[in-house]
């Protein structure tokens, strides 16, 4: 195992802090927190719908998601959340040993381990953006992997696979999972259409099975709502329908995603703000005497930065802690080097408390 699995946790730490959740400062779960007065105004006027079992099928959703992808809705599966999706993924595909383009999310090296199956993390260096490159390309070729997972754009690096094509091209595995968990936060951009399932399907050797995942929590703010899906070919599809349990994700999940998928255009709407508070934090964390400022990375909805002093990166998250403000220790994750914090842009009142905090940390 690998220490601190996620970010978030914010009913366990204010248990051990004595404190109420609400009193917590969040930097460490990198939703889109400037979607979240839509998303809580489209909550509380949605009444929970308990007297019958949930669509087992999803099939409105599914259908919902089917126009919205541009796919048959038989090529999707919904599911109760991408950390759900993770685990049924690989115990229904059964790999026998899997490639990790990293830095990779927990859940799925937490996953394997449970499984026993096999995994190979292959990280591309920091110095270059932790893009694939020579290096990791001529891995994915020689590998004898029968499953490799990549996530574009990447948490915690930030980075979104520019040479893709490439990428999947050189990859000699028979099927491919590409974490598509951020690709919504990239609308409105040229690699909106570029990180979409369909272009990734264009650039795979014939015969690859290609699997890209998604998920509502981070773009629509609601990780409380456990909500995610994956596409797939028609055939790889129905195989992961065959023996699944009955009424995985609640009736009042299934009513929200409609309703997300509904007002896209005004959660696209958040996207220049949230954008411009990327870019702020990051200018802010350069500033700062605690961070290598030409390790500040950053990511859709986030900053990733390395501590100049990268042993002290617990020290770090715990003084933040004391103040009640989180922030993503990225010493745990998969792949990642140490040293490095991943931080949530927020809205300017409560970024402005957690750079006074770092101001005086050393």
């Amino acid at each position: 195992m690998h220490g601190e699995r996620h970010g978030g946790e914010v009913y366990a730490l204010a248990r051990k802090l004595k404190t109420a959740p609400e009193h917590l400062l969040d930097f460490s779960s990198n939703v889109n927190m400037f979607a979240a007065p839509l998303t809580q105004e489209l909550v509380e006027r949605t009444p929970y719908p308990f007297l019958h079992y949930p669509d087992s099928g999803a099939s409105a959703l599914r259908a919902q998601l089917a126009t919205f992808e541009g796919v048959e809705d038989d090529r999707v599966l919904v599911g109760n959340g991408s950390a759900e999706l993770i685990w049924y993924l690989l115990s229904r595909l059964a790999p026998s040993h899997v490639l990790f383009v990293g830095p990779a999310f927990s859940e799925y090296i937490t996953a394997c381990e449970a499984l026993g199956i096999r995994y190979t993390i292959v990280t591309p260096p920091a110095e270059h953006g932790f893009a694939p490159g020579a290096t990791e390309l001529g891995t994915l070729w020689r590998t004898d992997a029968d499953l490799v997972v990549l996530c574009s754009p990447n948490n915690p690096a930030g980075t979104v696979y520019e040479n893709m094509p490439e990428v999947l091209q050189m990859t000699a595995a028979p099927r491919v999972l590409i974490d598509s968990t951020y690709r919504e936060f990239l609308a409105g951009e040229p690699a909106y259409e570029q990180n979409s399932h369909a272009a990734y399907k264009r650039c795979l050797r014939p015969g690859v099975s290609l699997f890209t995942l998604h998920s509502f929590t981070k773009f629509f703010c609601c990780p409380g709502i456990r909500l995610g899906y994956v596409m797939g070919d028609r055939p790889a599809i129905a195989r992961l329908e065959v023996k699944r349990p009955s009424w995985t994700v609640s009736p009042f999940a299934l009513m929200m995603g409609e309703t997300f998928l509904a007002r896209m255009a005004d959660y696209r709407a958040t996207l220049p703000t949230l954008r411009g508070a990327v870019a702020h934090l990051g200018r802010e964390l350069r500033r700062l005497a605690l961070f290598s400022p030409e390790d500040v990375w950053e990511g859709v909805s986030f900053v990733t930065a390395r501590l100049r002093e990268p042993a002290n990166t617990q020290a770090v998250t715990t003084a933040l802690l004391r103040q009640h403000m989180l922030v993503r220790n990225c010493d745990s994750i998969p792949g990642m080097p140490n040293g490095y914090v991943r931080i949530a842009a927020r809205e300017a009142d409560s970024m402005e408390k957690l750079i006074q905090a770092l101001l005086y940390l050393r």
